[in-house]
């Protein structure tokens, strides 16, 4: 019988190099540094948070503490309807102490891009508290606890809100705490700045439907809220008549925190680009506001204008060569 043998099989041959394939670097390993496309939407987010010359309407972001009542609740309601469309609510209670760490509220009103800030809380300490603020710079600036009582709301009175969405509050401070007290003068700057709304150079009559009275009185402030109704007279100007429509409190002062002069001056400041060209030799009357101006109109030879000349008025021969021999 014929012998069978087994052949082993070969080993495969290693795959050969495709042709134009890219050859490994020899030593080091290069890297390859690649940058990462920003999307859109954040790229549009980071534009809107950069400076600007005119700064947007200032929006405010509502709080609420760690423990709050139905009063407190009913109150932030209340004034982010007032501040309405320009107001931003976190539903969620958080534990905020901004006296203590203000880490915490510059970090929402930065991510929310806010620059107002209004928190409420009530706890056996501090019943019935809210603090309003506002910040500059992504850092804290002015902040002022107050505690409120005597408390009403929207909904219990029988007038009906005639409020528009957006539309600007008129104020008026009664009492003379408004203008010679520091705390007074502060709280009064922060809530003029929170609901002014958006800054216009002319208003329309029938946009002021609302007013804001504020009335100092034995250290406190009573907040009061009506709304105003035009009706017909026989003057030129129609007769005003105002309904109270809430909310109402009386507020009282706990603690504050106002900025350094520093950064108030860096808050205040204008923009070189914003501010009027002055014209030189123009002023303006402080009390009329006309325009004074100064001209200067330079030495004008009455002897060569093209006038009248009076027979009386002529010099003579005689008088002029003395004149030339003066010269």
């Amino acid at each position: 019988m014929a012998k069978v043998t087994k052949r082993m099989a070969k080993p495969a041959a290693p795959p050969s190099k495709a042709v134009g394939a890219p050859k490994k670097a020899k030593g080091k390993a290069a890297t390859k540094i690649s940058t990462k496309r920003v999307k859109a939407k954040v790229a549009r987010a980071i534009k809107n948070k950069e400076p600007k010359l005119v700064e947007n309407t200032k929006q405010l972001l509502v709080l609420r503490g760690n423990k709050t009542n139905e009063d407190v609740n009913h109150l932030l309601r209340d004034l982010r309807m007032i501040k309405a469309p320009d107001a931003k609510v976190l539903s969620k209670r958080n534990e905020l102490h901004p006296f203590d760490d203000a880490n915490s509220v510059e970090f929402l009103t930065t991510k929310n891009d806010t620059s107002l800030f209004l928190l409420g809380s009530s706890t056996k300490k501090r019943p019935n508290n809210v603090i309003f603020g506002r910040t500059f710079d992504g850092h804290l600036m002015d902040m002022i606890e107050l505690g409120f009582e005597n408390f009403k709301s929207i909904d219990d009175f029988k007038v009906k809100s005639k409020m528009a969405p957006g539309s600007k509050p008129c104020f008026v401070f009664e009492g003379n705490e408004w203008e010679t007290i520091e705390v007074y003068q502060k709280l009064k700057n922060i809530l003029i700045d929170m609901f002014r709304g958006t800054i216009t150079t002319a208003v329309n009559l029938k946009g002021l439907d609302h007013v804001i009275v504020c009335s100092a009185a034995k250290n406190r402030v009573l907040f009061r809220h009506y709304s105003i109704d035009f009706k017909l007279s026989n003057d030129t100007h129609p007769r005003v008549e105002l309904d109270e429509m809430g909310p109402r409190f009386d507020l009282s002062f706990r603690r504050q925190k106002f900025a350094s002069a520093d950064l108030m001056k860096a808050a205040c400041k204008k923009p070189k680009e914003l501010a009027p060209k002055k014209i030189k030799n123009v002023t303006r009357d402080e009390l009329t506001g006309d325009k004074i101006g100064r001209i200067h109109v330079e030495h004008q030879d009455i002897y060569s204008m093209n006038v009248r000349r009076v027979k009386a008025l002529r010099k003579s021969p005689a008088q002029l060569k003395t004149d030339d021999d003066e010269v």
